[in-house]
């Protein structure tokens, strides 16, 4: 959405190549640099993440990374050298490739763009005005508005408590805040209609938008969706336009609820006379 704002607003071009916004740190091209629509709709031929970082992450899942979120303490000078010591295979343009490295380097791009700190960025144009005062990356003291009372405690995919760690510094990553995870009427509704147009075809069925995906199954509702998750929280989004029906759901269990949250728009709609759910 926040792509889609700044690319009304006439701020940036979907076809700008990504280094005409954030000049570095950049990955050794070995092909041309992707586009910031690229970067959007996951076809920049980067990887989900770093490799040096992929296997610290592996390691921390089987239990073997000590109790800090691998990411917790990535400075933003590391940060830098692993984005650097990437060098993609694919030229981008290709097949989708989901790449949290792709999307973080567009959020860095925006703020870079805007001259500001991407949560600031993200606030303005798209939290503010969708009244979403509870949402933030720093959720802590630095918070507008401290969110620590309500925050939830991980569990891991058995259910049980999952302490390796507190759950604030669980659910934050201080590097790759682009990838972080969320009917209204004016400029944020004509962002949000852009973001959730269909951009390029992943499959017979998947299409994607700017970060949305749109799947499109036999006998089911077309559905504008996607999920999250970090160490010990899942999240679901998504919504059937034509159906009228949406679904959120938020679990702080390291368990997959795509399923329930299809089950819930699937089995959900609205009355075309008062516009309140059936069911």
């Amino acid at each position: 959405m926040l792509l889609a704002d700044v690319t009304l607003r006439g701020e940036v071009a979907l076809d700008d190549q990504l280094s005409r916004h954030l000049p570095a740190p950049h990955p050794a091209w070995r092909h041309r640099e992707p586009t910031l629509l690229e970067l959007a709709t996951h076809r920049s031929g980067l990887p989900n993440t770093p490799r040096a970082m992929g296997r610290r992450e592996l390691l921390y899942a089987l239990g073997f990374g000590g109790d800090a979120d691998p990411w917790a303490r990535v400075s933003e000078a590391e940060y830098g050298s692993l984005v650097e010591a990437e060098s993609p295979r694919r030229p981008p343009g290709g097949r989708m490739r989901y790449s949290s490295v792709g999307f973080g380097m567009l959020g860095d791009a925006l703020a870079a763009r805007a001259g500001t700190a991407y949560e600031e960025l993200l606030r303005d144009r798209v939290l503010a005005p969708l009244g979403m005062d509870s949402t933030a990356i720093a959720v802590g003291e630095a918070a507008p508005r401290p969110l620590t009372p309500r925050a939830a405690a991980a569990a891991d995919r058995g259910l049980h408590a999952d302490g390796r760690q507190p759950a604030l510094e669980r659910a934050r990553h201080p590097a790759l805040p682009g990838r972080v995870p969320g009917a209204s009427r004016g400029r944020a509704g004509r962002a949000l209609g852009l973001a959730q147009e269909p951009h390029t075809r992943a499959g017979r069925r998947l299409e994607i938008g700017l970060g949305w995906i749109i799947v499109s199954r036999p006998k089911h509702p077309r559905v504008v969706w996607h999920n999250g998750g970090t160490w010990g929280f899942r999240s679901f989004a998504g919504f059937a336009p034509e159906r009228r029906s949406a679904a959120v759901v938020l679990s702080n269990a390291a368990r997959s609820v795509d399923r329930l949250g299809f089950r819930l728009i699937e089995s959900s709609t609205f009355g075309e006379e008062d516009g309140r759910p059936r069911h």
